[in-house]
């Protein structure tokens, strides 16, 4: 099917009882397909024409009896929730049934009626139940043994720009929400989501209903039940064809059907939402703001008015990203707006219906979904059976006719035809394994092929490894990229590459030379090359930024290679040690002598309990036999044993749960050195191109504890410790911190290599603008500079035993466990209606309600330059993820005094009691920069990034823009020049061109120096920081135990 519209319905719903009671007036109104609105103000009438347009406002009956929703009489206009269903349900069902993605969508404002028609409310069915029953009954009419039907569904929303799978229990999902990943076959999808086969109605419904209990809904003026969250049904339907003759699977068409109930515009006056209502609308609206840009985008490419160089926008939000393939890509579409009928509500309804009209001029591409493979096969067979028949009624004609046949010539044609389409119906038909079996095989080839010394590439994709091959030559051989005047021996294009980036020399031995310039790196073995070296068999070469390479002497024996995952991480490994510390090894080594330690000592501890429970049992049974005496000795005894038994019985869990501890910190180690090697490549990309691109920003790793994993259990810092990027920027201040998550500079590097590859590939920089520039955030958007100075924790084994905890100054422990001040803290138990001495422990009074009085006085010491505004926050994550926070101390001091006392009410549950025996209390301590220093830095940045037009333009790129003039002027006999399409004419001077090249070449070369050296001084910076860090941190006093206040690292 080629371009098909976005198919467009609007339904008006009744008033609802806030708008009866306010005596609303009706100011829409439906014929036909078209719709009406007045505005009651000044009496004009505004006309629009859809696909549908419903009218459900009034003119319908309630069944007493089932609650069904019917039309009150023959002449009534009410549509009713099946009179839906057959125009948009059906359709998006028999679209799918023929192998298209399909997608429904709501959209309209809080409470006008989405949930209804997408859900339905008691009898009265939505769209999304009714077609869920209606598929398995067409699968069930289809009784073919030669169609398999297979069905699947999962369910999403998208709460506070976080996506959450419906169907995972809340304590189970993922913090910060799901990953949003694209994929050449599959298109735009979200990692990790549940998709549940489901073989009936009843088994979709259960589906439904969970997904549904788990939804984020709250009550505003406009909706009692407001949807806070967009949610998204998907429907996986897979047809499997299969061969009447074989039995084998003949074709295979996959449909997605997604069912979209988009939460509400709404404005905050009307909804009298507050606090976490407030925000939720904010994200709600911000969403929907970013999906109105996307459709007038898509209606703007759709007329051809989209301007050149605009982009369809995306990426803005997490809806709009999910709703890629629906509203631009391979998808049959409807969207129902749902208006409110009430003045009271005009200008959201106008609003609505303009949304509505820009949808239905979107043209999407929609296309049958079954694979190339199996499509070509079913038409190889259909053609092969066509010509076989052609073949076989050469004689059925009868006798003898001059045309009851075909001629021997036509035959012998058709039987050559057959045959070819047999050949390729076997090649279809090759399994997976069988080509990767060719691939390799076809790579032995080429390995036999070359016998002198050479380099193999190696791939993330194992397959592709060994593909590309370069052998040197006797002699000097030259690596580089790509230049007219000299080209080089070898040819490598990528980033970092530089022309003569570095040269082999093959004689009795092969010599790796890098080149003078230090901005065009070599790596072998991980290590960077600063001399000329002897290659070595299976030597790892990184060529610029990511170009992997392994050099092949065939003359040597073979031994296991490498591969490329192990390439890149020996490649990161300098700057993960940096990072992580250079005696990880060591450390690791001592952990595992401690762990077979601690395994040798449970063992023995083990035994030595089952021989004393062994000799306890002997002594028992000869215990009837013996005097008053011998048996008061043996009871002591006994009792001694048992002691002694519960005792070792403690030591054993303990060093348990320190094994368990030490494979939990193992395994964080390894999850930790996989991300940090992923982030540093990323990092090292951006930072090549952010010197290509002229720009002045660096990128650096920074390891950091993330508070939500805070448990408050000692030991546990390692599995708390997240990788984020440090952004730093030339004059700013270091207190002026700007950072990235990790999957926010991977989505910028799309953009920045789409900048490269454009100017690359001869773009004009003036036609290069992606809206933005990825290599730096807008400068409103860096208000919030609060830091976050460190942890006090406070060991809640007192409160386990019922001890009060009396203020006392804690310390203040940042990321790198330097102390950052002292807090006064208190904590004191209550339990109403007890004698709290009568009782030991929390175990012995489970079920009451603990009363925790939790007083935090005052801060002192903190760090000068962010003891602005300073606040504090805690967690009971036992309890619930409810964050409690103080009041900000609205001044600049390093002594903030907080003055804060806040009771708390807890159930004593056993896990409760154990939490706040192994466990502590971890409060949080922030403080921002003066006012007067974050006013300076957004003014230094706003001077260097809020001038420029075109913000993927920069000074030297408009230095290059201008270069070919001034190159005309200092050589009258040049003729290159470069015209707005960045061809380029040949020079009839070709010294001028080798001249004009190697001084472009030098620019660059000594623009990329600058930025190294720039980033070697904040690196200079950074350790010395680290270092003065350290001192300090060795002058912090350790605790007592008898003090509140603990050290967890």
């Amino acid at each position: 099917m080629g371009d098909c519209s976005v198919k467009v319905a609007v339904r008006v719903r009744p008033f609802n009882s806030r708008e009866k009671e306010e005596g609303a007036e009706l100011c829409v109104e439906m014929r036909g397909n078209t719709t009406k609105v007045r505005n009651k103000e000044n009496g004009t009438i505004k006309e629009f024409h859809y696909d549908y347009s419903y009218w459900s406002h009034d003119g319908f009956n309630e069944d007493p009896t089932t609650g069904i929703l019917t039309k009150a009489s023959p002449s009534s206009q009410y549509a009713d929730q099946q009179t839906v269903f057959n125009d948009i349900g059906v359709g998006v069902l028999d679209n799918a049934w023929q192998g298209y993605h399909c997608c429904l969508f709501a959209y309209g404002q809080t409470g006008s009626g989405k949930s209804y028609s997408m859900v339905g409310y008691g009898s009265n069915k939505g769209i999304i139940p009714i077609a869920c029953e209606e598929v398995f009954i067409r699968i069930s009419q289809r009784a073919s043994p030669f169609i398999e039907c297979k069905v699947s569904a999962s369910m999403l929303e998208i709460y506070n720009e976080q996506v959450q799978d419906l169907l995972q229990p809340p304590q189970n999902r993922v913090k910060g929400g799901l990953k949003i990943r694209e994929d050449p076959k599959k298109g735009v999808f979200v990692e990790g989501l549940i998709e549940q086969p489901c073989s009936s109605y009843e088994e979709i419904s259960a589906v439904l209903d969970r997904g549904n209990k788990s939804r984020t809904v709250a009550a505003t003026q406009m909706n009692a039940t407001s949807s806070r969250a967009h949610t998204v049904l998907t429907i996986s339907f897979t047809q499997i064809f299969y061969d009447e003759a074989t039995g084998k699977p003949l074709n295979r068409k996959q449909s997605n059907i997604n069912l979209v109930d988009l939460a509400g515009s709404e404005r905050a006056a009307k909804t009298g939402a507050t606090g976490d209502r407030l925000q939720e609308g904010s994200n709600i609206n911000k969403s929907l703001s970013s999906l109105g840009k996307v459709i007038t985008a898509l209606a703007k490419r759709s007329s051809g008015q989209l301007a050149k160089g605009e982009v369809i926008p995306y990426r803005e939000s997490k809806l709009t990203r999910i709703l890629q393939n629906a509203l631009g890509g391979n998808s049959m579409t409807t969207m129902i707006a749902a208006i409110s009928p009430a003045t009271f509500n005009y200008d959201e309804t106008i609003s609505t219906l303009r949304y509505a009209d820009a949808v239905k001029s979107i043209k999407n591409q929609a296309v049958v979904n079954e694979t190339p493979q199996e499509k070509l096969i079913r038409e190889l067979k259909e053609e092969n059976e066509r010509l076989k028949a052609l073949v076989e009624g050469r004689g059925g004609g009868g006798g003898g006719g001059a045309g009851g046949g075909m001629s021997d010539q036509m035959r012998e044609e058709y039987e050559r035809q057959i045959e070819e389409l047999r050949k390729a119906k076997e090649d279809a038909e090759k399994t997976r394994e069988q080509r990767t079996q060719e691939v390799v095989h076809r790579a032995a080839f080429i390995e036999e092929k070359i016998t002198t010394p050479h380099l193999s590439n190696l791939n993330e994709d194992p397959l592709l490894s060994g593909y590309i091959k370069h052998a040197f030559k006797k002699g000097t051989n030259v690596i580089g990229k790509k230049n007219p005047q000299s080209p080089p021996n070898i040819t490598i294009e990528g980033l970092g590459i530089g022309i003569n980036h570095c040269t082999v020399t093959y004689n009795d031995e092969i010599k790796l030379k890098p080149s003078t310039d230090p901005s065009l790196k070599t790596l072998v073995n991980g290590k960077v090359l600063t001399q000329e070296i002897t290659l070595q068999h299976h030597d790892r070469i990184r060529f610029g930024n990511h170009n992997y390479f392994l050099f092949i002497d065939p003359d040597e024996l073979g031994g296991a290679p490498f591969d490329w995952e192990k390439a890149v991480n020996e490649a990161s490994q300098d700057q993960v040690n940096g990072l992580i510390g250079a005696n990880n090894e060591e450390m690791k080594a001592k952990e595992e002598e401690m762990r077979r330690k601690l395994e040798a000592e449970w063992e023995e501890a083990r035994k030595k309990m089952e021989d004393e429970k062994a000799q306890l049992e002997k002594m028992l049974k000869g215990k009837k036999n013996e005097d008053a005496a011998t048996q008061k000795a043996l009871f002591e005894k006994e009792q001694e044993l048992k002691a002694k038994q519960r005792a070792m019985e403690e030591e054993m869990r303990k060093k348990e749960i320190m094994l368990k501890q030490h494979e939990e910190n193992r395994l964080a180690m390894e999850r930790l050195k996989k991300v940090l090697t992923q982030a540093i490549t990323q990092i090292n990309e951006a930072n090549e191109r952010a010197v290509l691109l002229g720009k002045s920003t660096i990128f650096q790793p920074e390891l950091y504890r993330d508070n939500s994993l805070n448990s408050g259990r000692p030991g546990t810092g390692m599995q708390q410790t997240q990788v984020r990027v440090k952004v730093l920027i030339p004059d700013i201040s270091d207190d002026f911190q700007i950072h990235w998550p990790l999957d926010k500079l991977e989505a910028r590097l799309i953009d920045m290599q789409e900048i490269s590859n454009q100017l690359e590939y001869g773009g004009d920089i003036n036609d290069v603008d992606i809206g933005y520039d990825p290599f730096f955030d807008k400068v409103d958007s860096l208000g919030d500079t609060y830091k976050l100075i460190g942890n006090s924790y406070i060991y809640l084994d007192s409160i386990y035993y019922l001890i009060t905890v009396d203020e006392d100054k804690v310390p203040i422990i940042d990321d790198r466990g330097s102390k950052k001040g002292m807090l006064k803290v208190a904590i004191t138990p209550k339990i109403d209606g007890i004698v709290m001495e009568e009782f030991d422990n929390l175990k012995e009074i489970l079920g009451k309600n603990l009363n925790l009085k939790v007083a935090i006085g005052e801060a002192t010491d903190i760090p000068e330059n962010f003891s602005t505004n300073c606040y504090c926050k805690y967690k009971f994550a036992v309890v619930s993820e409810e964050e409690y926070m103080t009041q900000k101390c609205m001044q600049t001091t390093v002594n903030p005094k907080f003055n804060y006392i806040r009771d708390h009410n807890i159930e004593i549950t056993p896990e409760v009691a154990d939490d706040f025996l192994h466990h502590a209390l971890a409060i949080s301590v922030y403080g921002d920069i003066t006012e007067e220093t974050k006013q300076r830095e957004l003014n230094k940045l706003r001077e260097k990034y809020g001038q420029a037009s075109n913000p993927v333009k920069s000074a030297r790129i408009k230095e290059f823009e201008e270069e070919p003039e001034i190159l005309e002027n200092d050589h009258p006999g040049y003729s290159e020049i470069y015209n707005n399409s960045k061809t380029i004419v040949p020079s009839e001077n070709p010294e001028a061109l080798k001249t004009a090249l190697e001084q472009k070449e030098l620019q660059i070369q000594k623009l990329k120096a600058e930025n190294i050296k720039r980033e070697q001084e904040y690196a200079i910076r950074l350790r010395e920081l680290e270092e003065r860090e350290k001192k300090a941190s060795n002058q912090v006093p350790v605790a007592k135990r008898g003090s509140c206040a603990c050290l967890i690292f």
